[in-house]
């Protein structure tokens, strides 16, 4: 090989390692689940997103990357339930109490916001939003929700609606905000201090009285209601039996004809002599002679 031929080999080969870099250096990949906002100094913003997959893309742009899949916020007081620490918050209710609460929200980002939500937040990618947007104003949005129900409702009442209204307020507000789809917003457990727990020992209690005496009450209505309905059955027919008995007496009295007791006094004659009938069955005899 000439120094001709030589020259040209390295000429290629380190076309091909800067090629290789430049190949490298521009592939961008997309995780599944995600979409990438592309923005350049000298651009600004593309309009175009960078769905899953890998793309190859100027050295000069940079991708931020924001999910579009749903995605969990878990704020707990427990390690197990997916928070790292204690990250479970206190919020306020209708009859002035505070309480911690266990809170966990699903989400993603709505795709068609991506663009606007990149420019809005000067360059700062999903988690960033969510971490250092989201979180920060989180539990006061929840507190705007729970301040309309008690301490009860919280604790041991039905949460369902409470999480409803929750999703639909939190969908409405991060979906503005910040471009998120709230999915759902749930309380999935509360943790009174010791002094609050007091307070609601005591009002399940008083609950639990009311209710017993709420059945006690109802129990005696019944028995009343009973009784009543028995009184009134025994007076119906203590009432048919007596139309029965004055209908009865009714019959015999108009069965009781001249010529009935004309036919009696005859047959009485025969019997034993004078007799004045006074009735259909009464006979008054004169003794014979």
């Amino acid at each position: 090989m000439g120094s001709k031929g030589f020259i040209g080999s390295v000429i290629v080969g380190f076309v091909l390692v800067i090629g290789l870099c430049c190949a490298v250096i521009c592939i961008e990949k997309i995780p599944v689940g995600y979409e990438g906002v592309q923005y350049s100094m000298s651009g600004g913003v593309k309009d175009e997103t960078l769905g899953q997959g890998w793309h190859l893309v100027s050295p000069t742009i940079k991708v931020k990357e924001f999910t579009i899949s749903n995605e969990q916020l878990i704020l707990t007081q427990d390690s197990r339930e997916g928070s790292k620490e204690d990250e479970s918050f206190k919020v306020a209710t209708s009859d002035d109490a505070s309480i911690s609460i266990d809170f966990q929200m699903s989400y993603r980002f709505i795709p068609e916001k991506l663009v606007s939500t990149y420019k809005k937040f000067k360059g700062m990618d999903g988690d960033d939003i969510v971490q250092n947007r989201v979180r920060t104003v989180l539990k006061s949005k929840v507190s705007e929700i729970t301040t309309d129900y008690s301490l009860m409702d919280i604790y041991s009442g039905n949460r369902s609606e409470i999480n409803n209204k929750l999703t639909e307020y939190l969908n409405q507000e991060f979906g503005d905000a910040y471009g998120i789809a709230v999915l759902d917003a749930s309380i999935i457990d509360s943790h009174p201090d010791e002094k609050l727990q007091e307070t609601i020992d005591a009002r399940v209690k008083a609950q639990q009285a009311k209710a017993q005496a709420e059945a006690q009450q109802k129990t005696v209505e019944v028995e009343a209601k009973t009784k009543l309905i028995e009184a009134q059955n025994q007076a119906e027919i203590e009432i048919t039996e007596a139309n029965a008995e004055a209908e009865a007496n009714r019959v015999i009295s108009e069965s009781i004809t001249e010529e009935l007791i004309r036919m009696k006094e005859a047959e009485a004659r025969l019997a034993h002599g004078w007799v004045t009938v006074q009735g259909a069955d009464s006979v008054i005899a004169d003794a014979k002679e």
